[in-house]
């Protein structure tokens, strides 16, 4: 991933798109179109890029507030 890129995250059962803000080392800011209720720590993500014009998996991860 690198900054200014389109990702789209996938927490329980909300779907959205974001901007990526920020890599430091493994953590990614993420700017989020809509919000995403997280309802407990360390909820996790799925992480999805969109590569030759398909949206592909490339990981997961917790969410931190």
């Amino acid at each position: 991933m690198k900054p200014k890129e389109t990702i789209m995250l996938s927490v329980g059962a909300v779907t959205t798109v974001g901007t990526v803000v920020a890599i430091k080392g493994e953590q990614v800011d993420v700017s989020l179109k809509r919000p995403v209720p997280v309802w407990e720590k360390g909820l996790r993500a799925v992480v999805t890029r969109n590569i030759g014009g398909r949206w592909r998996l490339v990981g997961w991860g917790s969410i931190k507030v």
